[in-house]
């Protein structure tokens, strides 16, 4: 709903370029007013503003005449005078970036910096000496109030800041598909040296040029700041650092101290120095003058490394970047909502906070509390909205930690008093409705979860539109709710209206419709549809690389369920192809000892080893082990079944090998550690330490030494027989090792009762013609013959034998 009045606007953005300003306004959701000929403003006021929505958030953007802190210190308090109810402040647009403000931390060109603090750097006192920055509490800025640095705080988790980048990217491509100058400028992203200046070097310097006075280190004529360094001549050997811009890697987000002040940063050597001061990551002209007067966050795209070699390429990118990450924040932070609360709402608000208030009704008009209460209800609505919408956000914070009961219970809570104060079709009303469907999901509480967002869905069709992303997720609720109660073929009807409505809104390569197929792909390969399932995943896997990056999180996750689907369709070369180029994309992407790159070397190890190319699938394992053993402990069960799968490549490489060789022995040592390991961290009976505990006994029979192997064989069965009963495939193949075991010590009587028993068994469960059934048929027989021809227990076994067939 539009806003009635100025008062209506709690958030303002601030840009000092019109540049910056171009890539927010292109991000507005609904535009109110411009240039204040509805809302007007007050006299003496020379700001120009743009009013609109962004999400919930009814906002007001701001251009700033100049750049600089005291252009920005006027702006905002002029500001305040025509818009009183705003109360926080985004300071959008492009700065310079940090480099490498830590051992642990990179930034890039195109990667966006928000603020949790802001230093004025040149703050303080010129002496003889130097200058000295002031430091003390009062001569200092403030930090964002409790709730904002609560938000930050929880973005800096591995998860959300994941969650933050993944919407940044979706806002960046619908930016993008509007005007092609915030593309990415395709240039290679190069850092230089700190002391090596941006100049004309050796045979570029022009006769006379200022670069080329002798003895001018520091120097540099007017023209170079305006050329590229390959025109300048600037030197490969300094560069530090360098990536490539043919793959567009996805801007990422870091949020720390940002340095503010009155000149541009153009020099690497102080840049270096005020990052390890002030622990900075980015420099900027405007939020110290912000702060004056609104308490403000910084969101900008870093378009240089705050040194000479400066270059406008990168400048629109960033803005866009900066632009579409202030965006994902307001859809994050939920101070200042959107919502207009009507006449009648307001009233049930009233009656709610009366209906819960301790005051006795009768003490109303003798001056009490009560009657207060009556004549400023306003205090009132605020906190019962404000305790409602504590206990929702509370409820939303304990399902992104998997808390799912106790979301649950807050969210039910919420849902009810929103339910009684604004209605069941109010917009807070329905965002409690879908989380609570969410959370009963998430325990398979489908039946309702199904109601909830069939309900959630229709109110914000009805309130938001059909193609609003609230709307499209209430409806991808429903689809697997009904999906998940047996009900296949609505749940791929609605997941297919799903995909459609996306493409139709933002298009096919978006990322809200890549991410529609791998839902309609789940549905699919639920209903053992591999073949659509997989060709669902390859072309979300093309599109997403090429818009996103072939190094794109989403990217590597497409190509991982579409390699996936491949090994289910047992495509032997497409499979083998496909993990081959996941892992070679992870490696770009996060090297050889990242925790995903190594996984990726175990899905094409097993591919591998599946075809019986077992020396290559064997490496692959080792790498995967020595890296998880590093990364994720020698516990871990990752890193167990690495050294499991090591084992069995090993031990079919050596089946043909001379007993006591060095890949059986190692092939045991590994078995044995993925049994100790496992016994210890999922227990002696779970299925994988009893699967680690079998291919022991199997070592032990390759090496020839039986009686170990017995004693394993023995064990297993036992453990096995408790477990899954006698007649399981995993019990009867235990039983046959054992008495294969029986077969080479010799105890031919009792190899041939442990075959009669797997015999059985299988030909009870898997039925005569089956191989295993007729395999160990012909086991039989042969333990018969060995027990002697024409002997009464040869007989025996050879017409039980005819009888079965």
């Amino acid at each position: 709903m539009r806003p009635k009045g100025r008062t209506d606007f709690a958030i303002a953005i601030i840009c000092a370029l019109p540049l910056e300003a171009d890539a927010v306004e292109s991000l507005f959701d609904e535009t109110y007013d411009r240039f204040s000929r509805f809302y007007g403003k007050q006299p003496y006021d020379t700001n120009a503003y743009i009013n609109g929505r962004i999400g919930n958030h009814n906002v007001v953007l701001c251009y700033m005449p100049g750049m600089g802190k005291e252009t920005a210190a006027s702006v905002a308090s002029t500001m305040r005078i025509s818009y009183p109810g705003i109360h926080a402040a985004l300071v959008v647009g492009i700065c310079g970036g940090a480099p490498s403000p830590s051992h642990e931390r990179d930034i890039f060109l195109g990667d966006v910096v928000i603020s949790d603090s802001v230093v004025a750097y040149d703050f303080g006192r010129q002496y003889p000496g130097g200058f000295q920055k002031k430091t003390s509490v009062k001569d200092t800025l403030g930090r964002p109030n409790q709730e904002i640095r609560s938000l930050l705080a929880a973005l800096r988790t591995t998860r959300s800041r994941s969650e933050f980048q993944e919407q940044m990217a979706a806002s960046l491509h619908t930016l993008q598909q509007q005007e092609t100058r915030w593309q990415h400028p395709g240039l290679d992203d190069v850092l230089f040296e700190a002391s090596y200046l941006h100049r004309h070097h050796a045979s570029h310097s022009p006769l006379r040029c200022a670069c080329s006075i002798d003895g001018s280190l520091f120097d540099m004529c007017d023209e170079a700041p305006d050329i590229e360094c390959n025109e300048l001549g600037c030197s490969e050997s300094q560069v530090v650092r360098r990536r490539c811009g043919k793959i567009t890697a996805t801007a990422s987000m870091h949020i720390g101290t940002i340095a503010s002040a009155d000149t541009v940063m153009k020099s690497g050597e102080h840049r270096d120095i005020i990052t390890k001061r002030e622990r900075a990551i980015a420099f900027e002209m405007e939020g110290a003058g912000v702060w004056d007067s609104i308490p403000c966050i910084i969101v900008k795209g870093v378009c240089d490394y705050a040194d000479s070699h400066k270059s406008k390429k990168w400048q629109c990118y960033a803005a866009a970047t900066g632009a579409s990450a202030a965006k994902t924040f307001l859809a994050y932070w939920s101070v200042g909502q959107g919502d207009i609360i009507t006449h009648d709402e307001a009233f049930n608000l009233q009656s709610l906070s009366l209906r819960d208030s301790n005051d006795d009704m009768g003490s109303w008009g003798r001056g009490s509390v009560g009657g207060r209460a009556l004549t400023d209800n306003s205090q009132g609505n605020s906190l019962v909205l404000s305790s409602l919408t504590q206990t929702h956000d509370t409820g939303v914070s304990l399902l992104n930690t998997e808390d799912y009961n106790e979301a649950e219970k807050l969210l039910r809570s919420a849902l009810q008093g929103r339910e009684e104060a604004l209605g069941a079709w109010h917009l807070q009303t329905l965002d409690s409705t879908h989380y609570l469907g969410y959370s009963l999901a998430q325990q398979d509480q489908y039946i309702e979860s199904e109601q909830l967002f069939y309900k959630a869905y229709k109110g914000r069709q009805t309130k938001l539109g059909t193609i609003h992303q609230d709307t499209l997720e209430s409806l991808a609720g429903y689809a697997n709710s009904l999906f998940c109660q047996g009900r296949h073929m609505e749940g791929e009807r609605h997941g297919r209206k799903l995909l459609e409505l996306q493409t139709d809104a933002f298009g096919s390569t978006h990322p809200n419709a890549l991410a529609s197929m791998c839902f309609l792909s789940g549905l699919l390969l639920g209903q053992q549809k591999y073949q659509e399932s997989a060709e669902i995943l390859r072309v979300a896997y093309e599109r997403c690389a090429e818009t996103l990056g072939a190094t794109h999180k989403n990217t590597l996750e497409y190509l991982d369920g579409y390699t996936n689907a491949l090994i289910i369709l047992a495509a032997e070369t497409e499979s083998k192809s496909a993990a081959q180029e996941m892992l070679q994309l992870k490696r770009e992407a996060y090297g050889d000892t990242h925790v995903i790159t190594l996984r990726s070397m175990d899905i094409l190890g097993r591919i591998l080893s599946s075809w019986n190319e077992h020396a290559k699938a064997s490496e692959l394992f080792r790498s995967a082990y020595q890296g998880r053993v590093e990364k994720l402990g020698a516990i871990h069960e990752d890193t167990l079944s690495s050294a499991h799968r090591i084992g069995f490549t090993l031990l079919e490489l050596e089946k043909s090998s001379e007993p006591q060789s060095a890949g059986l022995a190692e092939a045991r040592e590994m078995f044995q550690r993925a049994v100790d390991g496992r016994e210890r961290s999922l227990g002696r009976i779970h299925r994988d330490t009893l699967a680690s505990l079998d291919s022991l006994g199997q070592a032990h029979s390759y090496q020839q030494n039986y009686e170990r192997a017995e004693d394993v064989f023995r064990d297993v069965c036992e453990r096995r027989r408790k477990i899954l009963g006698e007649h399981h495939e995993d019990t009867l193949c235990s039983l046959s090792w054992l008495g294969w075991t029986f077969e080479r010590r010799g105890k031919f009587v009792e190899a041939g009762g442990l075959y009669r028993c797997t015999w059985e068994g299988l030909y009870r469960t898997l039925g005569e013609e089956n191989r295993s059934t007729k395999m160990f048929a012909s086991r039989l027989w042969n333990v018969g013959e060995v027990l002697g021809r024409g002997t009464q227990s040869h007989w025996r076994l050879r017409g039980e034998i005819e009888q079965r067939k």
